[in-house]
């Protein structure tokens, strides 16, 4: 295997671990209780836009951190 096969699959085993970690405080931000409303599901319509812009723009920052890491090697 040569160094890009090993990144890659690096990467992707990275991603895969980091994306679990991820979805499991979400959920558990869901179960905590709260006063002002009882617990109906999540759906994509619930979730404010300004917040799905400010989780997309986090990850570009991330990837582009990355990427730019990745030149300076």
């Amino acid at each position: 295997m040569n160094l890009r096969q090993k990144s890659l699959i690096g990467g992707a085993l990275l991603g895969a671990v980091l994306g679990a970690v991820g979805g499991y405080l979400f959920t558990r931000g869901l179960d905590l209780p709260r006063e002002e409303e009882e617990a109906q599901g999540i759906t994509l319509n619930s979730v404010p836009p300004g917040e799905m812009v400010k989780v997309f723009i986090a990850i570009m920052v991330v990837l582009r951190g990355i990427a730019e890491l990745g030149e300076r090697l």
